[in-house]
């Protein structure tokens, strides 16, 4: 960051109107965790925090799963499934699988199968359809793939299933066996053990939103509504300084918290420190998250290989750093709370959220803070700090609904 750079409209000494100069690289360098109870600040905080930043004309994303935050001001949001897509033919066959709901061992290889093929019939054969894989001849087969290196690697993700189904193909069981063609005849028996997780496939397959989230047909001469590929955007954004450095992705048309909305998330952070980490642009990004336990795995196993644990650890590096909001530290995760040098805390109920933060003291009592007061440590600092955050321009309604 830039030296001697200061946010200066961000938060006050509590109880007055001095507004305190920070340095963001004490304050965002090693990611900010802002916590506490609904209702006491939270997206304030982090709203406030995005304003300053673009008034010092630093770079931002928030990665917006309610769809609250899509009216920033001097910002630029997509919209997942409306006016921006994710371009399924760049995703691995193992996040494909996630996506269509299949967790099975035997069918995972079958995906990683299904869309060489899909590739091979798109790209190479230049037909539509599936790729039929009965009595297809191995040498023939071998040269496809071959040409398909220097082609085109999009594909119809609608046809994945019924592609599936073509890589049961496996020779006869006698002896008119023919080693020398892929398969003579489908297994339909294994088929049928498969058969559950194949309908879910299917049924996600053809489920409109996702058809509207991910580009499944690839088709360019589709005259719907223009979509962009967000990771494009992201490219874009995170290579090059523009006037607009504020991004918003709305992803809210997936349902909130659901699994594929998890992964789409952890995609985009992904695809964000991939593009960084081969890219010699290294100018700070702040990146945004509201409600961290949106962005969690249902399996704790499964953490390591999430976006947010990989910009948590590996970002920081490559100039990416984040501010992650939640209601309660309790919802991230030991070994990501670590990662955090910094936390704003607003009200807190729980001495065992408290616990949670070890880097906070006893200076105040969390659980009588008013709404939009916080207790600040930043890294390298060893005092904490009582401060008000100062309200932000931009409105952001989340409060409960009243009886009236």
């Amino acid at each position: 960051m830039v030296k001697h750079m200061v946010l200066d409209n961000f938060v006050k000494k509590s109880g007055t109107d001095d507004l305190l100069s920070l340095d963001p690289n004490d304050l965002l360098s090693h990611h900010l965790m802002i916590v506490g109870a609904t209702g006491n600040g939270k997206s304030t905080s982090l709203l406030s925090l995005v304003e300053s930043l673009q008034q010092l004309q630093q770079t931002s994303i928030i990665f917006d799963a309610t769809g609250e935050y899509s009216q920033i001001p001097h910002a630029m949001t997509y919209t997942l499934g409306e006016d921006a897509n994710l371009d399924f033919a760049e995703l691995a066959a193992y996040d494909v699988a996630h996506i269509l709901g299949i967790n099975s061992d035997h069918l995972m290889p079958k995906i990683a199968m299904a869309i060489e093929s899909l590739r091979i019939q798109k790209n190479v054969i230049k037909q539509n359809g599936t790729y039929i894989k009965v009595n297809k001849k191995l040498t023939a087969f071998n040269q496809e793939q071959q040409k398909l290196s220097v082609f085109g690697s999009d594909y119809d993700a609608t046809l994945l299933m019924s592609q599936v189904i073509q890589e049961f193909a496996v020779p006869y069981g006698d002896a008119k066996a023919n080693y020398e063609l892929l398969g003579q005849e489908i297994n339909h028996a294994a088929i049928r053990s498969q058969w559950h997780e194949l309908l879910s496939g299917q049924s996600r397959v053809g489920n409109p939103t996702l058809n509207r989230v991910f580009n499944m047909h690839h088709n360019q001469d589709d005259h719907q509504a223009t979509q962009i590929d967000l990771f494009y955007i992201l490219k874009l954004f995170s290579e090059r300084r523009s006037q607009q450095r504020t991004l918003v992705i709305d992803v809210s048309q997936l349902k909130t918290g659901s699994a594929v909305s998890r992964l789409v998330l952890s995609l985009l952070l992904k695809k964000l420190l991939a593009i960084r980490t081969a890219s010699i642009s290294r100018f700070p990004i702040t990146i945004f998250l509201d409600e961290a336990h949106r962005y969690m795995p249902d399996n704790q196993a499964q953490l390591n290989d999430t976006g947010l644990f990989k910009i948590l650890r590996e970002g920081r590096k490559y100039g990416i750093y984040s501010v992650v909001s939640t209601q309660s530290p309790l919802d991230i995760p030991a070994q990501l709370s670590g990662q955090f040098g910094s936390v704003l805390v607003h009200q807190l109920n729980n001495p065992d959220e408290l616990q949670q933060i070890v880097t906070l003291n006893n200076m105040a009592n969390y659980g009588h803070l008013a709404v939009g007061q916080a207790i600040l440590k930043m890294d390298r600092h060893p005092d904490s700090i009582l401060v008000d955050v100062v309200n932000p321009t931009t409105t952001h309604d989340t409060a409960s609904p009243e009886f009236k």
